[in-house]
């Protein structure tokens, strides 16, 4: 007796177990599952058949989730024209707001299309500017939106000179939202890293003094002049609003202005 005992307690359990699992084995077999599969389908049919009021209330989380994500996105847009109010309040010309509504995929960085045109009183030419300067110049008007060519473009030369030392110049687009160039007529011009860009007091396209970006790399070595990388102070890929500001376009004096194409000289 007490030989078996021991045994037992050794083996006992194990026993049990085995047991167990050859009565499970036989069950499954004999029912071919049936018991796992009832389990299985009941769980699941809870997963998928809920109640009315579960419904609504995930019907109603939904609902909570997209408001929080239009909150949040008419916060960010509320914020970006905050921002261009603000800097509107520092031109000292009129300017009208408008939103950016289109751009195409195959000239990103040379068009925009903005939602207010000719009733709002914008024309051919009007100075297009955000907040950190110039954006580009309208040229093209529809009665509720227009076309702007971007400075960014790579068919766009802007007349403009350096802050600092007065040196003249013009800029030209590389399809790149944060960077152009900047070719010098001088060919030893006064230029260094750093140097404030803005409209030349000799363009006939823009009113003068309007900030463009700053130098951020100087060619010494190019030629016929000097050519310097300007970094746009604008963000150009990521506008969302700009302030379109009435232009007329300088008349062109042949005694003035020599190097102007003769051929338009009436």
């Amino acid at each position: 007796m007490l030989m078996f005992r021991r045994w037992w307690q050794r083996y006992g359990m194990t026993l049990v177990f085995i047991g167990v699992g050859l009565s499970a084995a036989l069950f499954l077999r004999q029912t071919q599952g049936s018991a796992i599969q009832e389990f299985y389908g009941l769980f699941f049919r809870r997963q998928g058949n809920l109640t009315a009021a579960e419904t609504e209330i995930l019907l109603q989380n939904s609902k909570l989730r997209e408001l929080q994500n239009r909150v949040e996105e008419l916060e960010a847009q509320n914020q970006q024209l905050q921002d261009l109010l603000d800097y509107r309040q520092t031109l000292q010309t009129e300017a009208i707001a408008a939103p950016v509504i289109g751009r195409s995929a195959d000239a990103w960085w040379q068009q925009i299309i903005i939602g207010q045109g000719s009733q709002a009183g914008i024309k051919i030419g009007d100075t297009v500017t955000g907040i950190g300067g110039l954006v580009g110049r309208v040229v093209q008007v529809t009665p509720h939106s227009s076309r702007v060519a971007l400075v960014s473009d790579l068919n766009q030369q802007v007349g403009v000179m350096l802050s600092r030392s007065r040196f003249q110049g013009y800029l030209r687009g590389q399809n790149d939202p944060q960077q152009a160039q900047m070719v010098f007529y001088e060919k030893v011009p006064d230029v260094k890293v750093g140097d404030m860009v803005t409209t030349s007091n000799l363009s006939t396209l823009y009113a003068p003094g309007l900030p463009i970006g700053r130098i951020a790399a100087i060619d010494f070595n190019a030629g016929p002049a000097p050519i310097a990388t300007v970094e746009l102070t604008v963000p150009l890929g990521s506008l969302e609003w700009v302030l379109v500001a009435p232009f007329e376009p300088k008349p062109l004096n042949f005694e003035l202005q020599p190097e102007q194409d003769v051929s338009q000289t009436p």
